[in-house]
């Protein structure tokens, strides 16, 4: 008898699309949690800004991705992940595990396919960000500081206007990391784009309105796992922090301010 889930009418290939600090662990979790009944194909990490200021970050990007692979796939390469999904995953499934973005999948899976995803405001998410990075370097006795990532470095040298500074000089790296990864460039209009690519989004700030509508979508129970760990206070964001802000990430500014409200507003719309 064959046990393999059935294709879903009308469903395209889930792409869960983990934007980083922006809940996307809770969001991996929950949907592990309400499609446990389907089949769950990983990919792994697929940016790589840091190897554009380091080509030693190259080697060290790599050498993550050839060990996730093995131990999901039994293989370092990248190609044995895309052949499989081809192969195997039906509508209704999930691709998800790294911080992989939309256009490479795009690229790679020859089927429909629909991302999943939640956005943070991009200043809350920076400043979360650079915590969680300055926290984990300074944590790590020194002779292992130097294998971390660029950002990682930077966090635990500078303090917060000066991580700024740092990014904001490489912000056609760094920056509009969201953007990135859902792989918006600002060409075409967000309404057009969530047409065609996105099967659900949401705000973190709306966690709840973005778990119901979720679970109506799915057609089951879907909730986000509060697992926040980040400190109950923070230093409030200064207004030349802001400007500086602003500038690093202008299409993660227009984007998440569009699904906060417009794309909240025309689910209520389209229900109706």
């Amino acid at each position: 008898m064959n046990s393999e889930p059935a294709p879903l009418p009308g469903s395209p290939l889930l792409l869960c699309i983990r934007v980083p600090k922006s809940g996307s662990a809770s969001l991996m979790r929950g949907l592990e949690e309400a499609l446990a009944g389907r089949r769950i194909f990983y990919l792994p990490n697929t940016l790589d800004p840091d190897s554009q200021v380091s080509r030693l970050q190259r080697l060290r990007f790599l050498r993550a991705r050839f060990r996730n692979l093995f131990r999901h796939y039994g293989s370092f390469s990248l190609r044995s992940a895309w052949s499989r999904i081809n192969r195997e995953a039906v509508p209704g499934d999930l691709v998800m595990g790294g911080h992989f973005d939309f256009q490479t999948a795009r690229r790679h899976i020859a089927r429909p396919l629909g991302i999943i995803t939640l956005l943070r405001e991009p200043v809350a998410r920076a400043r979360s960000e650079y915590d969680y990075m300055r926290r984990g370097q300074l944590r790590k006795p020194p002779l292992r500081r130097f294998d971390s990532s660029v950002l990682h470095k930077a966090a635990g040298r500078y303090d917060f206007d000066a991580y700024l500074d740092y990014l904001f000089d490489r912000r056609h790296i760094y920056g509009d990391i969201a953007c990135q990864y859902l792989g918006w460039n600002g060409s075409e209009q967000i309404s057009d784009f969530f047409g065609r690519h996105v099967f659900h989004c949401g705000v973190l700030e709306r966690s709840t309105e973005f778990a119901s509508g979720l679970a109506e979508k799915l057609g089951c129970l879907f909730s986000l796992p509060h697992e926040n760990r980040e400190p109950a206070a923070r230093p409030e964001i200064t207004p030349a922090q802001r400007a500086k802000l602003e500038q690093i990430y202008p299409r993660d500014m227009e984007l998440y301010e569009w699904v906060r409200s417009s794309y909240y507003t025309r689910r209520r719309g389209d229900a109706e």
